[in-house]
């Protein structure tokens, strides 16, 4: 009995979060639910347990999505490999390096922060227009990889509380800028990086305002657009087919979260101790 009131506390947030867990996941158990039904199943009983399961809506579903995903999956590689990279560079400068004007340029970079994605729409897409590159693959990279603000503030901060005598080493050992960088900052940064690259992802593969404005044509269509424009547009199939487009859209975000949750979670840590 004592022992259970020593641990009442935690008991009662173990609740709590349980509780919040299934009020969350209620949405996503319809929506796999409804992806197994007939359109007949669908108007009689849409609430109902899915009998008898319905694959062919997946079959359906797949043949329009498997180019959208595979959109998604070049551009997220391309766009996150260019931002961390060039990324990485410039927090490695902003941290180590002394140059006149560098506290003006970090700030102005942070508050870079503060402006509204959408504001930056239109003289992004006046870009986008001038170089011809809509209803391709580059109108989404290009931003993409440009979006990278956030990345330089929490890896500037993680470069900075390095401890100087492991450079201060390397340096009497011969080691030049490059060997600092890459043989000792990002080994250690690895961990934030992996963090930074996690969130991107999650930005990229679930953003819909941009591509739908740039990437309208189908040898350039996201998986997030895919899914509107299956539903909603000149498509327009049995319910239960849109909804497992939609299953299969949030599939690859539920594998990378099931795989990256402690990585994500220690280099949020890593970040915020070295902060």
């Amino acid at each position: 009995m004592a022992h259970f009131r020593r641990h009442l506390g935690q008991y009662a947030i173990h609740a709590i979060l349980l509780i919040l867990a299934i009020f969350t996941a209620i949405p996503l158990i319809t929506l796999v639910n409804l992806s197994f039904k007939d359109p007949y199943q669908f108007n009689v009983d849409p609430m109902g347990p899915a009998s008898p399961l319905t694959f062919e809506n997946y079959a359906l579903a797949w043949r329009f999505m498997q180019d959208p995903l595979l959109h998604n999956i070049i551009v997220g590689i391309v766009s996150i490999t260019a931002s961390i990279a060039m990324a990485a560079a410039t927090a490695f400068v902003f941290a180590r390096f002394e140059f006149p004007g560098r506290n003006w340029l970090f700030g102005a970079l942070m508050l870079i922060l503060l402006v509204p994605s959408t504001v930056l729409f239109v003289p992004t897409y006046q870009l986008i227009i001038q170089f011809s590159l809509q209803n391709t693959l580059w109108s989404l990279i290009l931003p993409y990889a440009a979006h990278q603000s956030l990345i330089i503030v929490v890896l500037r901060s993680f470069f900075a509380e390095l401890p100087s005598e492991m450079f201060d080493a390397a340096k009497v050992d011969g080691a030049g800028v490059w060997q600092l960088f890459t043989r000792i900052a990002i080994p250690l940064s690895l961990p934030v990086m992996s963090a930074m690259a996690i969130f991107q992802i999650w930005w990229i593969w679930n953003d819909y305002a941009w591509p739908s404005l740039v990437a309208n044509a189908p040898e350039a269509r996201t998986a997030v657009a895919a899914v509107i424009f299956f539903n909603d547009g000149m498509f327009r199939p049995e319910p239960g087919a849109g909804m497992a487009a939609a299953v299969i859209a949030a599939i690859p975000m539920v594998i990378l979260f099931l795989v990256s949750m402690r990585t994500f979670v220690a280099g949020i840590t890593a970040g915020a101790l070295k902060g």
